[in-house]
């Protein structure tokens, strides 16, 4: 019978798998109403292989130094400078080492131990994520070992949680498949000690599968701990952990050597001595052999297996092979923007098939399409985010350590503590909102290109004010001026490289559209400049055409790049023009435009909702 387990030591929810996850920290509602997350980011006919690779954008967003190597088994420890991150690809295949058919559960369990090794490695010093790592490689764990590895990944899980509340969601379902789906627990006729490591560790690691018989059998142990942990709190530092797990084997080693005392006094007659009649009695767990340190050990072995890491993977030379051109194909080196900045002569830039450009300018069309949108309600918007933004300094008075206030030395003189005073900050974080127009031959006809530009003005005149907010706009067409598989970016406003109030005034339809290339490399160039989170608008038609890309090949590819878009940080959102593709084939948010004078509106209330998760407050001290 399970215990409905509601008092965990460090208050996490049951519903969030006893993680430290706290949903007033995302930027974008992106798993609601989802029970498996990675169908936000993959379709559920797309086979694992290829949907595994997004792994890599997963990575680069939590800041996984190219230096890092990729390794798909554990057991390689770091040396020097060579630090490796585990992707557990073997997950994704069966005995034979074949992929296996499409699953969510399991490619969300995938996602999520592939970012919990990310976490590990890039949020913990080199020597912390050694000790990790040693401590995981299943040859030498003790239990102590286990127990530092159990409380030191839940002090990374929640370092993840808290700067990536989206990604934790994925460590989740993680936890979720260790437990629910593959997690054998030992049988009621193991030594009580052994049982009591297992229940420690799942107080640690995953509650939701203690039962009250097992609070009951241990309710001493299981009290000093609980006490010792509200005591000394949650571990922020791994010297915490350590020395939580060396507190955690130690009451399990007095248990074990309580329990063999207890064996030993044990009068005849009585429960478990000669002439009880349970000799024999196999489920009496009083009669399992007292274990030793390597009994122990080895257990500590099977619940690092069971309970944190994935499968170690096949350590074949085919295994290898296919490996290493795994985490080549997950870098996707050919839809790279500029590693540079240095544009030539001309204002061009070009790196693969992918062609920037900075843009002319045009002042009068700029302002007679401004005279054509209801700029009352950009106003209102660049408002709604200036009253959000803060940047002040304050001051507080009367504290026990801090700076000497020169207002009060005379009781400095009577030898009164509270001298001094102490000076902080309060900002808002920035967060970046990129554009991108639709520039294609068939966004020429009738009043398209007009209304994008037009859309495109209202969200400049919004934004190029605030000091809170860093614009991108881009206009994107393809296969210009002859140069077949090109996919060409105009840069019509960035930081750093083009900030012409009146650079809009000269977008305009030319040529045909690689939808996906070029969301996906202004994506990565916006990263490129900035780690904050943000917004990208898509202006467009819907109708993905150019050389060699066309019909439902391109619709997938537009697809598959708005997800690895929106890895990298980003919610990307479609407005709409008279659309020829349905917005839901390719987007996942999208607003709807037929009339110009509708979008202000529109945007008002789609950005407003965000505003408080955009623009987030801190204060430094």
């Amino acid at each position: 019978m399970s215990l409905k387990f509601k008092k965990d030591w460090w208050r996490r929810k049951e519903e969030d798998a006893f993680s430290f996850y706290d949903p007033s920290k995302k930027l974008f509602d992106w798993d609601s109403g989802r029970t498996g997350y990675s169908s936000y980011f993959v379709r559920d006919n797309q086979n694992l292989r290829s949907a595994a690779k997004m792994i890599g954008s997963m990575f680069r967003v939590i800041g996984v130094p190219k230096n890092f190597k990729l390794e798909h088994s554990i057991k390689k420890k770091t040396v020097k400078d060579d630090v490796t991150v585990p992707v557990p690809l073997a997950m994704l295949r069966d005995e034979e080492g074949n992929y296996m058919n499409h699953d969510t559960k399991l490619l969300d369990a995938f996602y999520g131990s592939s970012i919990q090794n990310a976490a590990l490695a890039t949020m913990q010093t080199k020597s912390e994520y050694t000790r990790t790592m040693n401590a995981r490689n299943t040859d030498n764990v003790t239990m102590r070992e286990l127990m530092y590895t159990l409380l030191n990944t839940e002090r990374v899980d929640k370092k993840l949680a808290d700067r990536f509340p989206g990604y934790s969601k994925f460590v989740q379902k993680f936890k979720q498949y260790k437990y629910d789906e593959t997690y054998e627990p030992l049988d009621s006729n193991e030594h009580a000690g052994k049982r009591l490591a297992e229940t420690v560790a799942k107080f640690i690691r995953y509650p939701a599968h203690i039962t009250e018989e097992e609070v009951e059998e241990f309710a001493k142990p299981l009290s000093q701990i609980e006490n010792y942990m509200k005591k000394h709190g949650f571990p922020k530092t791994s010297d915490d952990c350590d020395r939580q797990a060396s507190y955690l084997s130690g009451v399990i080693n007095k248990f074990i050597k309580a329990e063999d005392k207890k064996e030993e006094e044990e009068p005849p007659g009585g429960p478990g001595g000669p002439g009880s009649g349970d000799e024999d009695d196999d489920s009496n767990p009083g009669s399992a052999p007292s274990p030793s340190k390597d009994d122990m050990d080895e257990l500590a072995k099977q619940l690092m297996k069971a309970l944190v890491n994935p499968d170690d993977g096949d350590s074949s030379e085919e295994f290898a092979e296919d490996f290493q051109d795994f985490t080549e194909d997950m870098e996707e080196k050919k839809n790279l923007p500029p590693t540079n900045h240095d544009f030539s002569k001309d204002g061009t830039l070009t790196e693969g098939n992918i062609k920037f450009k900075k843009s002319d300018t045009d002042k009068d069309k700029y302002f007679n399409d401004l005279t054509k949108i209801n700029s009352t309600k950009a106003q209102v918007l660049a408002k709604l985010f200036a009253r959000k933004s803060k940047d002040y300094t304050f001051s507080m008075k009367s504290m026990r350590s801090g700076r000497l206030d020169t207002n009060k030395l005379a009781e400095a003189k009577q030898m009164v503590p509270t001298i001094y005073e102490r000076f902080g900050q309060v900002t808002t974080n920035k967060i970046n909102i990129g554009v991108m127009i639709d520039e294609s031959g068939s966004m020429g006809s009738g009043a398209k290109m007009q209304k994008a530009r037009q859309a495109a003005i209202f969200i400049n005149e919004v934004f190029k004010k605030q000091q809170d907010v860093q614009l991108f706009i881009y206009g994107h067409t393809a296969d210009e001026s002859g140069g077949y598989g090109d996919c060409n970016i105009r840069i019509y406003r960035e930081p750093g490289v083009n900030m012409d109030p009146y650079a809009l005034g000269s977008c305009k339809a030319r040529s045909n559209n690689r939808d996906g290339d070029a969301i996906y490399a202004a994506a990565r160039r916006i990263r490129s400049k900035t780690t904050d989170p943000g917004l990208l608008f898509v202006i467009s038609d819907g109708a993905p055409y150019a050389y060699g890309y066309d019909g439902q090949e391109a619709i997938n590819d537009t697809r598959k790049k708005v997800t690895m878009a929106q890895a990298l940080g980003f919610q990307v959102i479609q407005i709409a023009i008279e659309e020829e593709v349905p917005c839901d084939e390719m987007f996942d948010y999208y607003i709807q435009m037929t009339n110009i004078e509708n979008l202000p509106n529109d945007l008002i209330a789609y950005v407003s909702k965000k505003v408080d998760k955009l623009i987030k407050e801190k204060t430094i001290m």
